[in-house]
């Protein structure tokens, strides 16, 4: 039953029941107000005869008199709404009032006048010659009555059909969104969550559009949502598994089947004893049993067992599946992450870590020895180079014009232990660098640099330095040093370029360690960085010195666009 047809009814309803108390009070109001008036008439026609009648001297008590009477009532005619009879002494009617012209030929309904019409008894005059009986008639009155009933109840039936037929348009009008609604409805009833309801006049439609709009945008975006949650379970590299309230497995995402070597098929229904290896069941259950009591989720490192017998190592973490909203226990969520590769990868970082240490206490001791091959040079070597030097130019200058040979070979001693000191400082400078053991790293690289410089003149070398280089230890010192140096020679040596520009940095860090930075490029041939990097002993010593401290140097070069090496050092 539609809304229309049941706010119709309910107006018909009430015009029918508003039309039976309206026809029972003007009934009641008819039936009263016709007997008060036929009750008056009656008694004023009483009266009226009563006294006309008994007069003796309008109509003497004799036998003639009856007829004079008879011609008075005759033309008196119908007195009101009365009928009057005039009987002779014989009960013999002498004279009836003629029916009345009102309204002659019609009645109302029986049941109506039965209804509406007075009970008023008949008045009987008595003459001494006769009677007269005036009987009281309602029939027109009541036939009024009817009349007005009549009118009254057309005009109630009319504008009760005019006000259905009103209701009934504006209703359908003001109606008409609910079949824009229905249709968003059953659109969304088949997935179409972006259907939208557009703004309507009436407010509270418009309401009911706002209020759709906002749940299917939030059904909308609970849906992606879903479908987002759905795809990272099953793209999750962690395998995933759900156990229901009866310990059994009611999901596992691909990854579960790929870790444990079992169709998804396999594992649905059935129990943990299938993965668990009987050793581990006792610390399975009790990590489980603390899991469901807490509520919280439990963490556990153990081995499964995949298909086929084999144990895998695992890092597991359980927790509670619950209800949304309430606390009711559903089951339980495992996730369940491989640990092979994650220990494998440990174990080559502890050796990784392990071989920096050993290469930087490799370098350190290098550093020492070299420090004392350069201390022995310069103390023994050069003071025997310095001694053999000063005994030739002795002997030069004691031989005369007649040892002129023996002042030659003085000389030529003189200048052979000269080029020998030359080259035994020379390599004490390439063992250890003075100038980093008095004055410091930035007075040590603008030295070798100075030397490079002397060394090729062909080459452009720029210097920048920025940021305070002097307030690191020797060993980070020594090794900025070294890949200032090894690149100034990898540029001499390989690159063929006629500029290099060496630039050093102290990046100073909020809160963080300072970090030291050499950059060192040059505008030569370029060159293959896989090649040099795995292949020339300089760079593998390079890179080995700088990541002994946790730095990382990266190598940007290309055919004919020069070399850039980026050294990084944390100095904290």
């Amino acid at each position: 039953m539609s809304l229309r047809f049941r706010v119709n009814l309910a107006i018909s309803l009430i015009g029918v029941v508003f039309i039976v108390v309206t026809t029972y009070i003007l009934i009641d109001y008819k039936r009263r107000s016709i007997s008060e008036e036929i009750d008056a008439g009656t008694r004023v026609a009483a009266q009226l005869l009563e006294s006309i009648t008994l007069n003796p001297l309008a109509f003497p008590q004799s036998s003639g008199s009856l007829a004079s009477l008879s011609d008075y009532l005759r033309s008196v005619g119908r007195v009101r709404a009365n009928e009057v009879r005039l009987f002779d002494a014989n009960h013999v009617l002498v004279y009836e009032s003629p029916p009345s012209a009102y309204k002659q030929g019609r009645d109302a309904p029986r049941w109506f006048s039965a209804i509406v019409a007075p009970k008023i008894a008949e008045v009987r005059l008595a003459l001494p010659v006769g009677e007269i009986v005036i009987t009281p008639d309602a029939s027109r009155s009541v036939l009024d009555a009817w009349d007005e009933l009549n009118r009254f109840g057309l005009l109630i039936l009319l504008f009760f059909a005019l006000l259905n037929l009103a209701v009934f348009r504006l209703l359908g009008r003001s109606l008409q969104p609910l079949k824009g609604i229905l249709r968003a409805m059953s659109e969304m009833e088949h997935g179409n969550l972006a259907s939208r309801l557009p703004d309507y006049p009436l407010p509270e439609f418009n309401a009911i559009g706002h209020t759709f709009n906002r749940m299917a945008a939030n059904l909308e975006e609970a849906l992606a949502q879903n479908e987002r949650l759905a795809l990272i379970v099953q793209q999750s590299s962690d395998a995933i598994m759900v156990r229901d309230l009866d310990g059994k497995f009611s999901f596992c995402n691909p990854a579960a089947e790929h870790l444990l070597g079992f169709s998804r098929q396999e594992i649905v229904g059935r129990t943990v004893e299938m993965i668990v290896p009987q050793e581990a069941l006792e610390t399975w259950n009790t990590v489980h049993t603390r899991g469901l009591q807490d509520r919280e989720i439990q963490h556990l490192e153990t081995r499964l067992k995949k298909q086929g017998g084999e144990l895998v190592e695992v890092a597991m973490s359980m927790a509670p599946l619950l209800e949304p909203g309430q606390d009711a226990l559903l089951g339980e969520i495992f996730v369940i992450r491989d640990m092979t590769e994650h220990r494998q990868r440990m174990a080559a970082e502890m050796e990784l870590e392990q071989n920096r240490k050993f290469t930087q206490l490799l370098h350190v001791k290098l550093e020492e020895e070299r420090k004392a091959i350069a201390r022995e040079l310069h103390d023994e070597l050069g003071q025997c180079v310095t001694a053999i030097k000063t005994i030739g130019t002795a002997i030069a200058n004691r031989a005369g014009e007649a040892q002129a040979e023996n002042r030659r070979n003085a000389e030529t001693i003189v200048e052979v232990a000269s080029h020998i000191y030359d080259v035994v400082h020379s390599i004490i400078r390439q063992l250890r660098p003075s100038a980093l053991d008095h004055l410091g790293l930035a007075d040590a690289i603008a030295d070798v640099v100075s030397q490079f410089r002397r060394q090729h003149p062909e080459l452009e070398v720029e210097l920048s330095l920025h940021g305070d280089l002097n307030q690191y230890d020797e060993k980070r010192n020594i090794t900025v040093y070294r890949v200032v140096q090894e690149c100034l020679t990898n540029a001499a040596k390989h690159a063929q370029a006629s500029r290099v520009s060496v630039e050093v940095t102290v990046h100073t860090g909020q809160g963080e360690a300072d970090t030291l930075e050499v950059r060192v490029s040059d505008n030569g041939k370029g060159l293959n960085t896989e090649i040099s990097e795995s292949r020339r002993f300089g760079f593998l010593g390079m890179r080995e010195r700088v990541q002994a401290f946790g730095g990382e140097v990266t190598v940007e070069s290309g055919p004919d666009k020069g070399t850039q090496v980026i050294a990084t050092l944390p100095m904290g």
